[in-house]
């Protein structure tokens, strides 16, 4: 098996659990675009959001992302799918299981030590990546936390950076 793109958007967008249930447990109404339109829908009932999913949310949208970490995540992740090794599924996840499950899969720690990471720094990365990204295109609903200002700063300063780990991701820019 290789690193296919369910399992990295697992990682890289953690948030698809988290979000939409924290925005609609806020009882804030999805927005849709309607040629160019913003359209207001109705507000959906309030979902019950563990709390560990909304601490999870808070700790991706502050975690600093290291100058260097598209590059090596870039680097990692095509080592990974080299070796064939991939993280078992984690959809539904806690940010912290994710990270033990992940770091019980043989070799996959070793290739992350290789690029500088530890499981929790590459999980916990790749999350922030993923919500930082989907934050900075409009993805999310409102009232989500914002994102590291370092991070937002960062992805405009290295958009390359941003398009290849989004290709190594198998999630080509748009």
């Amino acid at each position: 098996m290789t690193l296919n793109i369910k399992t990295l958007t697992a990682l890289a967008l953690f948030a698809s659990a988290a979000l939409p249930c924290s925005a609609h447990a806020q009882g804030y109404p999805s927005q849709t675009q309607v040629d160019g339109q913003q359209a207001q829908q109705p507000a959906q009932q309030p979902a019950q959001v563990p709390p560990q999913f909304k601490a999870d949310t808070e700790r991706a949208m502050r975690y600093a992302l290291p100058a260097d970490f598209m590059p090596r995540a870039t680097s990692a992740i095509g080592e990974l799918q080299a070796r064939n090794i991939q993280p078992p599924n984690s959809q539904g996840l806690g940010l912290q299981a994710m990270i033990s499950q992940a770091g019980q899969v043989p070799g996959f720690a070793a290739v992350l030590s290789s690029h500088g990471f530890t499981p929790e720094s590459f999980i916990t990365g790749m999350t922030t990546f993923g919500m930082t990204l989907a934050v900075s295109n409009g993805q999310v609903p409102a009232g989500m936390p914002s994102p590291n200002p370092n991070n937002v700063a960062l992805f405009k300063a290295h958009p390359d950076q941003v398009n290849a780990l989004m290709q190594a991701m198998g999630n080509p820019p748009h």
